[in-house]
């Protein structure tokens, strides 16, 4: 897709959640939200989610077997959270790479890659588990809650899977070989090479160790986020409830991944609404609900924004590289990647 169809797209994007997120708005009760809000909460929430993003620094330092100090996996995952949120295409995970080359000793970027995908897949783990534990605490439909608990389920024996997979390379060549002998077709796809790159990415979980850091730092931090959700939502309701916060952080997590403008202006604000909505806190036939709701989506947006451009730009400060070199280094390598063909690997 060309930059300015993508643009295009992510402009769509933003303006149609938007619009779910302010329809039936009172401008006037939104603006009375804001102003009766007890911003005091602000100050553990932003310690919790300075919590949470070491407990993430902590996590990929781990990853990487301790190879780098704290100070240096800190800053530098600021630095690519930065990135993510100010420019498309995910370019932060290309900086985090390029950023951790610059290192002494060098991590290489395949490494630093390779423990991104870790990353991801755990975070998706996550996320699919928040839903599940969110419709179990919370009155929902019979068909809704056994709907979860099966994504949930899914995801677990997906993720057992791979690992299986990670430690153990020929098993997933020995299964792919069957799928190919049984589904022929599927040959003309290189299903073999794509194979070897997806276990080169996930080879940590493929030692008790990777996967006991992949996981357990993992829910930590996911739990601390769900925390500083939980303490924002003081500023503005008496009584927060947890599946809602539950709902919130894995809906807004989804939400950040659609192609939107800079700082996912609009699927995150439709995601936290929507968190609210479907757990009981909001209603688009009472104006009041739905302001305050919207209040609480705006503030909990600009926290996360204003947060990852401090403490981006400090990482950046403190590992002394300039914007601009990042920027540079970034596209280069993001080029190269287009751009290379990857070599045949031969099943073991």
């Amino acid at each position: 897709m060309k930059r300015w169809q993508s643009l295009l797209l992510g402009v769509v994007v933003s303006v149609a959640t938007l619009a779910y997120a302010l329809r039936g708005i009172d401008f006037n009760q939104l603006g009375g939200e804001l102003l009766r809000g007890r911003y005091l909460f602000l100050l553990p929430t932003l310690l919790l989610g300075i919590a949470g993003l070491a407990l993430r620094g902590v996590r990929w330092r781990a990853l990487l077997d301790n190879r780098i100090g704290l100070g240096h996996s800190f800053n530098i995952l600021n630095a690519s959270y930065l990135f993510n949120t100010f420019l498309p295409l995910r370019l932060g995970e290309v900086v985090r790479a390029f950023m951790a080359t610059r290192l002494t000793p060098p991590i290489s970027m395949f490494t630093s890659l390779s423990s991104i995908v870790v990353e991801r897949l755990a975070d998706i783990l996550a996320v699919v588990l928040l839903v599940v534990l969110a419709v179990t605490i919370a009155p929902v439909t019979p068909e809704i809650e056994n709907a979860a608990r099966i994504s949930g389920i899914i995801a677990v024996v997906g993720m057992i899977a791979l690992s299986i997979f990670a430690a153990r390379r020929s098993l997933a060549h020995q299964v792919l070989n069957l799928v190919l002998r049984l589904l022929p077709f599927l040959k003309r796809f290189n299903l073999t090479t794509l194979a070897d790159h997806v276990l080169d990415g996930i080879a940590p979980l493929g030692t008790l160790r990777g996967a006991a850091a992949a996981f357990g730092w993992t829910a930590i931090a996911w739990a601390v986020s769900v925390g500083m959700s939980f303490v924002l939502m003081y500023v503005f309701y008496d009584q927060p409830q947890l599946n809602a916060v539950l709902l919130i952080t894995a809906a807004a997590s989804l939400a950040v991944a659609l192609p939107a403008v800079p700082g996912s202006v609009g699927p995150f604000e439709a995601a936290v609404v929507l968190g609210l909505t479907v757990s009981g806190m909001a209603s688009a036939g009472v104006p009041e609900q739905q302001a305050r709701a919207v209040a609480y989506a705006v503030l909990l947006h600009i926290v996360g924004v204003a947060q990852y451009a401090f403490l981006g730009f400090l990482g950046l400060s403190q590992e002394k590289i300039s914007l601009g070199d990042v920027l540079r280094a970034a596209r280069q390598l993001t080029s190269r990647s287009k751009n290379a063909t990857p070599a045949p690997t031969t099943p073991s």
